[in-house]
């Protein structure tokens, strides 16, 4: 049992790693190319500025911090 948790955690770990890497891969991709398809800085903006923009809540600074968490190594 503790080996197929382990195997679970690995893959999502690597699944994290590997989205984190695209992302960033995609801003500087708009960034020297342009926005064609879709925005990602524009996207991103608004996920952050729905955390902390002015309607957000203490709910919402609470969820922000729990992503950034989720999101350091």
């Amino acid at each position: 049992m503790e080996q197929i948790t382990n195997s679970v955690k690995s893959i999502i770990g690597n699944l994290k790693g590997i989205l984190i890497a695209s992302a960033g891969l995609l801003i500087i991709v708009q960034i020297v190319f342009g926005a064609s398809g879709f925005d990602v800085v524009g996207n991103l903006t608004a996920l952050i500025d729905g955390f902390i923009g002015a309607g957000a809540s203490l709910v919402s600074v609470i969820a922000g911090i729990i992503v950034l968490g989720l999101l350091s190594d």
